[in-house]
């Protein structure tokens, strides 16, 4: 397989948003997760075997972005079970430390991660980085902490009121029943790939990336997900992922966000590039968050950071929103940049097509 089907293939959990928005998105089972325990459903399971069956892959991936690694730094391929090498043994030994370390000093909470230590590298940094990047709000607010008073911020209420009317207003918002985006996605290696998103309500949303050896689809239908790469057989999206698949896949999601998070707050204003945009943090309890980056000036979203939980850690995703274009009184972004660890996706919608007529089997298996 190229490295454009092994990148798509390791994005299945990629929800890929596709936005890919899922494009990107990440990406088991059915909608309704896994009841039995990893150690039931998958070989030589020594450290995580009471977990859900449908947590282990998430989790598995929360390492490999937090060493910056691929699955075969542990695994053999196509034969995941053996022990053959000694970072997989390691690994264990690790998770194990981690988990004492919780559990003795933390009250079980997951304060200590693989990434915690590693950040991004196979070995653990010890000497001080001179520049680091700023911590996810998530990290220095959770969702049991009281919030701030920020008197001088305004209200969420009025960000995203704000926000709705720059895109058209509610009224023309709920009358997109579909749309369909047509455009370009560059992978990071070699040339741009065709891209196509179809969306539809309530909560439906494939998007095919066309590539030389064959299409790479990711879809959801509201209640489950699945991707395919060329070569590779069709996999299941991951519970975890289904938070984020559902606000991709909502096409009246600036009207919808106050009803699916219980607490929104206003962190801060903050440098976004040459912007100046509010920060808002929602939540809903024992769920990860959601950090929003709205401008300043025009109101509309510039970024989103999502967040999809592991056994050990949280798995994030960024998505950049500019270029917004409006089409039948609504605007939507054309240029959308789609960043997880290691992994970066940048879509140009060139052409938007609205309430078009799409059927339901197009988001089932092919």
């Amino acid at each position: 397989m190229n490295r454009q089907g092994r990148f798509l293939g390791a994005a299945s959990y990629f929800r890929i948003c596709v936005l890919a928005a899922t494009v990107l998105v990440t990406l088991g089972g059915s909608g309704a997760q896994d009841v039995r325990t990893a150690q039931q459903v998958f070989k030589n399971v020594q450290v995580l075997k009471e977990i859900p069956a449908d947590d282990l892959v998430p989790a598995m991936q929360f390492i490999t972005a937090s060493l910056g690694v691929e699955c075969d730094f542990c695994h053999v391929r196509d034969a995941f079970e053996k022990d053959d090498k000694l970072p997989k043994q390691t690994a264990r030994r690790m998770m194990q430390m981690m988990q004492a370390i919780n559990a003795n000093n933390f009250q079980n909470q997951r304060a200590v991660t693989c990434f915690t230590c590693h950040k991004g590298s196979r070995i653990p940094v010890a000497i001080p980085m001179l520049e680091s990047g700023s911590p996810y709000v998530s990290e220095f607010l959770p969702e049991n902490s009281p919030a701030a008073a920020h008197s001088d911020l305004p209200s969420p209420d009025q960000i995203l009121q704000k926000y709705v009317d720059a895109l058209g207003g509610e009224a023309a918002i709920s009358k997109i029943s579909s749309r369909v985006e047509k455009g370009t996605v560059d992978l990071g290696a070699g040339p741009a790939a065709p891209i196509e998103i179809l969306t539809k309500a309530p909560g439906k949303r494939i998007t095919t990336i066309r590539l030389a050896a064959g299409n790479n689809l990711t879809a959801f239908d509201g209640e489950k997900g699945w991707s395919s790469a060329p070569g590779s057989p069709v996999r299941e999206m991951h519970a975890a992922d289904f938070e984020g698949a559902r606000l991709d896949a909502d096409l009246q999601f600036p009207i919808h966000l106050k009803r699916r998070f219980q607490e929104i707050r206003t962190v801060k204003l903050e440098k976004l590039g040459d912007r100046s945009a509010f920060l808002l943090f929602a939540s809903n309890p024992g769920k990860p968050p959601l950090e929003l980056y709205f401008d300043r000036e025009t109101g509309l979203l510039l970024k989103e950071i999502r967040f999809a939980s592991s056994p050990l850690g949280l798995n994030p995703t960024s998505l950049e929103l500019s270029d917004y274009k409006e089409k039948d009184g609504v605007k939507a972004p054309t240029g959308i940049i789609i960043t997880r660890p290691s992994r970066r996706l940048q879509i140009r919608i060139t052409a938007i097509e609205q309430n078009l007529p799409i059927d339901d089997s197009v988001f089932e298996h092919k």
